[in-house]
């Protein structure tokens, strides 16, 4: 399953690099709603997992009915489900929310499951979707704090090869902040849209999953 997941950023990068590279959904600023990169998430993993069965909702309802995780897809043939938020990583508060929603996925009961005809699992993975603009100190702080001390992929390391670029090491990183989960388990994933994408030279893609 890890192959697939890795497999479905890989589809999400081509389809972000294809698109970039004719349309820029955007006017007079560098921010696309989370929402976009959702929806093209889900139909990357819907692509990758292969499964003519496999069902997607957005919004889908939480524990209590009142709270909606982002996405939510499930694989009859994996017997999997996968649970998905995103948040932009605009402004420091930012880290703090993606933080919740995954400690609200990780704390939930989710035997509710049940009442949507979902049964027969065996295999649940929450997804972390984010995306950066590496145009501030605390944002070029961003990669390293999702990935892990050293461990930001060669790929964006090349957007420091521009003049005036450098990433900023943060004081913390995300598998320390978060306590609900062992997120050093996780597999994160960055990639650096602006090697491919002139029009976005700054615009870095963050994924994450974990199994639990």
């Amino acid at each position: 399953m890890e192959s697939i997941v890795t497999d479905s950023f890989l589809n999400m990068v081509r389809t972000y690099e294809s698109l970039l590279q004719v349309f820029y959904p955007a006017r007079g600023a560098t921010g696309f709603t989370e929402s976009n990169q959702v929806h093209i998430y889900v139909n990357s993993l819907i692509e990758s997992l292969d499964d003519p069965s496999a069902i997607s909702w957005l919004e889908f309802p939480w524990e209590d009915k009142m709270q909606h995780i982002d996405a939510f897809v499930y694989s009859p043939k994996y017997k999997t489900v996968f649970y998905i938020e995103a948040k932009r990583l605009s402004i420091s508060q930012k880290k703090d929310e993606i933080i919740n929603d995954i400690a609200r996925i990780v704390n939930a009961d989710r035997v509710f499951l049940t009442e949507h005809s979902i049964e027969n699992i065996e295999n649940e993975y929450v997804i972390a979707l984010s995306d950066v603009w590496l145009e501030t100190k605390w944002k070029k702080s961003m990669p390293e704090w999702w990935c892990g001390f050293d461990n930001v992929p060669k790929q964006l390391l090349e957007w420091e090869a521009e003049p005036n670029n450098k990433l900023v090491k943060p004081l913390s990183v995300l598998e320390n902040e978060l306590t609900v989960a062992d997120w050093s388990t996780a597999c994160k994933h960055a990639h650096w849209l602006g090697e491919a994408c002139k029009k976005v030279p700054n615009y870095c893609l963050l994924m994450a999953n974990l199994k639990i």
